[in-house]
């Protein structure tokens, strides 16, 4: 689908949560409709439901690599220490932080806590704040994919916290993440 086409449809959709909002408001609508369609979750399901209409033929293509396996850099830290609700994570050369996996970015800011930071929602559910960033690549709600660039860090340290359903990962749980493994899923 041409990029016209895309544009048009994401005007659109956002033209119609937009209005609907407003007909809320105004209580023409009595019901809460824009709970449906203003939580970072239902962002992703609205992205996946634009997604299988599109049809990007990026995503028909099939990534093939050679030679040894690249090892990911998040998975060689120096340290990794509590940091008010995440953790510090100390590294030898400051890295590109990339995506893990598809999702959406939810925020892109300043926070007391992290600083400069993007919090990303994959698609499998996990919600993944990298704080203490340098250069930021993307604006909030905005699709990435595995191996986009996110941020830079701008020093050998970043701030880390990670989401499962809602509940904060346990920081012994942390470079299980980091190393690309699943951790288990997180008992509320």
């Amino acid at each position: 689908m041409r990029w016209r086409t895309k544009w048009l449809v994401a005007i659109v959709l956002t033209l119609g949560v937009f209005t609907v909002a407003k007909l809320e408001e105004a209580e023409v609508i009595r019901q809460p409709v824009t709970q449906y369609v203003t939580s970072g979750q239902d962002f992703v399901a609205v992205k996946k439901w634009v997604a299988s209409i599109v049809k990007d033929s990026e995503a028909d293509k099939v990534a093939v690599m050679a030679g040894k396996e690249q090892n990911d850099p998040f998975s060689m830290y120096e340290s990794m220490q509590p940091y008010k609700n995440g953790v510090l994570v100390s590294y030898t050369n400051p890295l590109s932080i990339e995506a893990q996996g598809s999702g959406l970015i939810v925020f892109t800011g300043f926070t007391r806590e992290s600083g400069k930071t993007i919090t990303v929602l994959y698609d499998n559910g996990d919600e993944v704040t990298y704080g203490f960033v340098g250069e930021t690549f993307n604006l909030p709600y905005t699709a990435v994919r595995k191996g986009d660039t996110l941020a830079l860090m701008e020093d050998e340290t970043m701030y880390l916290l990670v989401r499962r359903g809602g509940v904060k990962l346990d920081v012994s749980l942390l470079p299980a993440y980091l190393s690309g493994d699943t951790p288990p899923d997180v008992d509320e």
